[in-house]
């Protein structure tokens, strides 16, 4: 009785460690991603993503060829988000934020501002974008 109370003390103190670790993991994977939009640099937003991406009908690969269009055709892009929200179940992730996207083409401006939901695959011990974008 006595080592099961212990094995749970452990347990309530350990879990949301754990946790919060996790959380950071993928507030650092928003964060890179945020870095390579903002650095219109590919390699750097695939290290983000899965290769098992899937949304609608997008894959990793078109995916890919999106992103690339995009930071070949604007000369700059800004991306800000907050209002973050991160709930974790095992190796799954959703994250529910606001954000801000300004892209900019010679004179033209096109700003965009709305909420985005990301959902988050931990892979070994890394997480990766698996859908939502």
């Amino acid at each position: 009785m006595r080592r099961s109370f212990l094995f749970f003390l452990c347990l309530l103190f350990f879990l949301p460690a754990c946790q919060y670790s996790e959380g950071e993991k993928i507030n650092q994977i928003i964060n890179r991603r945020e870095e390579a939009l903002k650095k219109r640099d590919l390699s750097l937003y695939l290290s983000c993503i899965s290769k098992a991406y899937q949304d609608k009908e997008e894959d990793f690969n078109r995916l890919q060829k999106r992103m690339e269009g995009y930071f070949n055709t604007f000369d700059r892009i800004g991306y800000s988000s907050w209002d973050r929200s991160v709930s974790i179940e095992g190796d799954t992730a959703r994250v529910v934020q606001r954000f801000y996207l300004e892209v900019e083409k010679g004179e033209k401006k096109n700003r965009y501002s709305s909420k985005e939901a990301l959902l988050f695959k931990k892979e070994g011990r890394e997480w990766r974008i698996i859908g939502g974008l």
